[in-house]
Formats: C-alpha cells, structure tokens, sequence
C-alpha cells in the first residue's frame, strides 16, 4: 500500500514537473514568435491594410539583409511614402513594436510626411512580411535594420541624406540599438520604451493574467537559449547613455505596460547620456497610454517631435533654432513633464 502511494506521487509529481516544463516552453515560443499583424488581423484590430486606407502614397520595399545569427538571407519588408515635397532629403525609419507590423506603424506616417519628411515603415523580423521566425528584443534587429539604412542610402541618396529612426516599444529599442552602432543617425525618437525586455515581458505578462513570475523568468531564460541572443545587452537603460546623436524619449504617464518605476529607470539612463551627443528630451505625457502620445493630443505631440528635430538638425549646424525652446528643448538639457 505504502509503495503503492509512494509511486502514485512520484507519477503526479512527473506529470506536474512536465505540464510546468511545457508551459515554460510554451511561454517561451510566444515571446520569441509573436502572432504576426497581417491581413484579417490587422483589418480587425487596426481597421486599415495599406498606406492607401489612410490616404498616402506608397511604394513596396524589400530589403535583403544578412542575419546575424545565421549568415543567410533574411528579408525586410518596407513601404516608402515620399514627402509632399519631393526634394526634402529628410526620411524618418519607422518602426513598430512586438506584435505588430508596418500597418500599425502607419499611425505615425501623416505626422512625419507633415513634418516634410519622407517615411520607410518596416517590418521587423519574424514580423508582418518579414523573413524570419523569432524576435529578440533588438538583439539581431539593430543588424537588420542598420543594414536596411545602408540600403536605403544607395537607392534612395538624395531622399536619406538625413536619417531619423523613431519606434514604439519593442521598436524604440530596436532603433537606440541600431543608432549605437552607428555614427550618421540624424536622431533617435523613442516613444513608451520599457527599462529592459524581461521585465516588460513579465509586467505584460501580470497585465495578462498570465502564469506568475516563476514560469516567467524559467520561460525568459529558455526564450534567449532557444534564439541565441541575450536581452540584457539591448536593454534601453544600458543603451540610451551609448546613443551617439540627439535623443528624444516619450513616455505616457498611464502606461499600463511601462510601470513607473521602469520609467523613471529610463529616465535616468537618459539623464546619463554625455553632452557632445546633442539636444536630450525626456517628456512624460500626462493622462496617456501606452504609445497613444499621439492620439492623446496630436497637435502637441507634433509640436515637442518638431521642436526637437529641428533642434538636432540646427545643432548639426552649428546654430540654435527658434522656438527649440518653446518645447522644453535647451540644449544638452532634459526636461522631463510627468502628470500631477
């Protein structure tokens, strides 16, 4: 009898270690292969398909690049929309966050075209059109994407002699990446990134209701053994400080995704960044949601992204352009609005 039960739990302790195993596992999938924001997906959450559902002209890119992991070919897919003025040589990259793809980063094309710039939408790996099957917090993504801007300055000369890179999320991580390998970043817009993937995988993970910080931290561990990247290198708070060229960062004060505490480590990060990398903006926006600035109030949003852009440029040039200052822009300074 006594053996009898003492085999009987040895069974139920093996089914349970295999089912916290396989849902460890499962989670870990997740997290490197997200659903992809394609077709009747993105009709239903983003109720539009293509440029042309918003009214702007676009033409389809593919950019072949080599994977860093594998060496083999990986491809990129794009839209370019031109500026209203064909002869701006300004192009701001866009790049969206996890989960989504170039139709969401959409949202954000009509302010940048403008603004007079001219607009790459991109799907990151492993999403929308893109080659690939696993995301990795920007590990192998700067590679893509800084190779993309190559590209794009052999074909497009003229349009890319100024190249601004703006993301949301997983994206404002993916672009302060790529601009720390490189020395001819125009600027860097970061919009509600978090302080480092783990721990915005884990608060995603809270917010969901998804199984608790055990399985979460075993299935984060699987997740960069099975992608071969490590997430901790691309943190946003290791990497803001490295970022070579202005930096703006945007935040929404209600973010259910970026706790406050993770917030205010970026923030730091941000106050860390050395003088001779240009004009530095930290903006809280009050009563926002996550990447929602601007939905939240438009005509603000581009009116701080405008300000600070013109800043860089003008700092770039030697000079100080009017009205930087009327955005909380002040040189080297942070300025930081956070909700009452």
């Amino acid at each position: 009898m006594v053996v009898s039960v003492a085999i009987l739990l040895l069974v139920l302790l093996a089914v349970g270690g295999g089912l916290v195993l396989l849902v460890c596992f499962m989670m870990a999938r997740v997290l490197l292969m997200p659903p992809r924001m394609t077709g009747g997906r993105a009709l239903w959450i983003l109720r539009r398909l293509q440029p042309s559902d918003l009214g702007l002209p676009a033409e389809d890119e593919i950019f072949a690049v080599r994977d860093e992991r594998t060496n083999a070919e990986l491809t990129i897919s794009a839209w370019w929309m031109p500026a209203a003025e064909p002869s701006t040589a300004r192009t701001v990259v866009i790049v969206h966050g996890y989960a989504d793809s170039k139709i969401g980063g959409l949202a954000w094309a009509p302010t940048f075209r403008a603004m007079g710039y001219h607009v790459l939408a991109i799907d990151l790996r492993a999403h929308g059109e893109s080659g690939g099957t696993q995301t990795t917090a920007g590990f192998y993504e700067r590679h893509d994407l800084s190779q993309v801007i190559d590209q794009l300055k052999r074909r497009r000369p003229r349009e890319a002699g100024e190249v601004v890179l703006f993301g949301v999320s997983l994206g404002a991580a993916v672009v302060a990446c790529t601009a720390a390998l490189r020395d001819d970043v125009g600027a860097v817009v970061m919009d509600c990134p978090y302080n480092d993937y783990a721990t915005a995988a884990r608060t995603h993970a809270r917010v969901m209701g998804m199984p608790g910080p055990m399985f979460q931290r075993v299935a984060i561990g699987w997740a960069q053994r099975m992608a071969r990247c490590d997430f901790q290198a691309v943190a946003p708070v290791r990497i803001i400080p490295a970022v070579p060229c202005p930096l703006m960062v945007i935040h929404g004060a209600d973010d259910l995704f970026v706790d406050p505490v993770d917030m205010d480590e970026v923030e730091a990060a941000v106050k860390m960044r050395p003088a001779e990398a240009g004009p530095t903006v930290y903006w809280r926006a009050a009563s926002t949601h996550h990447v929602l600035a601007l939905r939240t109030d438009p005509a603000e949003f581009r009116r701080r992204v405008e300000a600070f852009l013109d800043e860089a440029r003008a700092r770039r040039g030697g000079r100080s352009a009017a009205g930087g200052a009327g955005a909380g822009v002040q040189g080297n300074t942070v300025t930081q609005e956070t909700a009452p």
